[in-house]
């Protein structure tokens, strides 16, 4: 957990309060445990909160002394489970917690020592690894660069006597996007490597510095600004995917698309999109399958998000008209998005892919199935499989679903679950400094956890795509005449 001011380390906390409610709208009451001036420990008497990494926790208020203290935006950074009870750590937004400065009329010795207290945020500042600073600095030269560049180019294009400016746009596109991207990769690289040196209860300092920096920068571009903000109030929603999977220039100036398109460009990216291609190619495969046995394939997609690989697999084959989907997402606003989404689809390529929508949380599943019919969720599956919701999930929920899956599974079905990895292609420390996206990474020995205690040896393997980012987890429940 993180450290900050004496004043705050100092602090009795035993009154300290926090209230909140969860994206999902239940109310929460925690105790805090440490508190920081940009982060707060905080423990809450409940074991199933139904909360995830990087979900935007509304309402969140800190009371001290029976006085609020904070008020605004709170992202949640970890979770830790016990028997008993969940203890939460978020980071806040500026000017975070505030305790108040004395003056020398209401409890200070003098207008120095106001002026010391206030000066510690700087200290703070002035202690952070010079490697760290000096990587942070180099990209915001750069990109300062580059801003002033691409605007005096962008001026200079309104006035082409000839070629209009979509036609410029692409040619400035074509003849510099590889220098642009490649110049940012490199100092990207130095920034990973010394984010990685940074001891972790101070990180919050560091992230400081980071957003006072590069934020101007980095949020004029749609991916950076909606990943940050999260208006969903979590992280990786329908439309950040839609521009993961688009991966296109976009923006509302050269500069903000050019920084667009390097983000929809990075490892973690080109991973979900190789993601959607190993799903899509599951959908052909298990569809395929169930048409040989004589019936159509029932399919059911947990965290659907916008189900790319479901619009992908309709438009492209009509294999697709064999296939029975139910697709599960706790977010009403998703649904109505793809819901809409597939009708269009559909209505194009003149399918009739049979499509429904549950509108529940992974807790709500884990909970009902506590019942000894398969009904929850509508009987048994040919393929049942979850993207990237387990990126968000402790452990122990994980364990939870894949069991649960492959019970409803029927005789011969698939279940594939992915997780991202981080030990092959570094990335993260970019996407949590700057953008608060925070997930729990995995490895194969990680995923081979999750495999179910009813499985059989020789029905589940563990696979990577090509970015080696993505790993996923494949059980299969044997044939009756297996």
């Amino acid at each position: 957990m993180n450290s900050e001011s004496s004043d705050l380390q100092n602090r009795e906390f035993k009154d300290g309060l926090v209230l909140c409610r969860s994206n999902a709208g239940a109310s929460l009451r925690g105790k805090i445990i440490r508190l920081g001036r940009l982060s707060i420990s905080f423990e809450v008497c409940e074991t199933e909160t139904g909360l995830r990494l990087s979900e935007v926790l509304k309402e969140f208020k800190i009371f001290l002394d029976n006085k609020e203290t904070y008020s605004g935006r709170a992202v949640l950074t970890n979770i830790l489970q016990t028997t008993v009870l969940t203890v939460c750590e978020v980071k806040l937004d500026e000017p975070g917690v505030y305790i108040g400065i004395n003056m020398p009329f209401n409890g200070n010795v003098s207008f120095l020592d106001a002026y010391e207290k206030c000066m510690g945020r700087w200290r703070q500042q002035f202690k952070l690894l010079p490697e760290f600073k000096l990587a942070v600095l180099d990209i915001q030269s750069y990109l300062t660069e580059l801003k002033l560049l691409l605007e005096e180019i962008e001026i200079s294009i309104t006035t082409h006597p000839t070629r209009t400016r979509a036609e410029l746009e692409q040619q400035i596109f074509h003849d510099l996007a590889g220098a642009m991207l490649g110049s940012i990769d490199a100092i990207h690289e130095r920034f990973e490597e010394a984010a990685g040196r940074v001891p972790p209860d101070q990180r919050v300092h560091y992230q400081a510095l980071v957003h006072r920096q590069l934020h101007p920068l980095f949020l004029c571009s749609p991916f950076g600004h909606r990943t940050f903000f999260k208006p969903l109030g979590y992280a990786g929603d329908y439309e950040i995917m839609n521009m993961i999977h688009r991966n296109t220039f976009e923006g509302g100036s050269l500069f903000a698309r050019v920084v667009h398109y390097w983000l929809v460009n990075q490892w973690a990216a080109r991973s979900v999109r190789n993601r959607v291609a190993h799903m899509k190619t599951k959908l052909i495969e298990e569809t395929a399958r169930a048409v040989r046995e004589g019936r159509r394939a029932r399919i059911l997609n947990i965290g659907c998000g916008p189900a790319r690989e479901v619009q992908d697999f309709v438009a492209e084959h009509a294999l697709s008209d064999q296939a029975e989907f139910t697709l599960l997402d706790f977010d009403a606003e998703t649904l109505a998005y793809v819901t809409s989404r597939l009708l269009e689809v559909k209505r194009q390529n003149q399918r009739s892919t049979d499509v429904k929508t549950i509108q529940a949380s992974v807790m709500q599943i884990i909970k009902d199935s506590c019942s000894t019919s398969r009904s929850f969720l509508g009987g048994e599956f040919d393929l049942i499989y979850c993207g990237g919701l387990f990126d968000y999930l402790s452990d122990k929920v994980c364990q939870q679903l894949v069991s649960l899956f492959y019970n409803c599974l029927t005789p011969g079905g698939l279940t594939v679950v992915a997780n991202m990895n981080n030990q092959d292609r570094p990335f993260h420390q970019m996407v949590e400094y700057l953008l608060d996206w925070h997930l729990i990474y995995r490895n194969s020995q990680d995923m081979r956890s999750f495999v179910p205690e009813k499985a059989v040896e020789g029905y589940w393997s563990v696979l990577v795509e090509p970015a080696a980012v993505n790993y996923f987890l494949e059980v299969r429940k044997p044939a009756k005449n297996a």
